[in-house]
């Protein structure tokens, strides 16, 4: 799932306590289903078009 994040966010994942991720308002990450159904419900983040395939060839060359 890709996601814009709409303020700064730190997650710990459930399956993972150990571990803490921050992540900043503006940033544009894919991250787990899971994670973010739960960020989007929170208002933390909105759900937003993965990149297309030709911008990601563009970015290659």
């Amino acid at each position: 799932m890709r996601v814009r994040f709409l303020r700064d966010r730190n997650w710990t994942p459930p399956e993972r306590r150990g571990i803490t991720i921050a992540y900043k308002k503006g940033m544009e990450q894919t991250v787990k289903r899971e994670w973010g159904e739960q960020m989007v419900a929170d208002g933390d983040a909105e759900e937003i078009a993965p990149p297309s395939k030709s911008h990601i060839e563009k970015a290659k060359d």
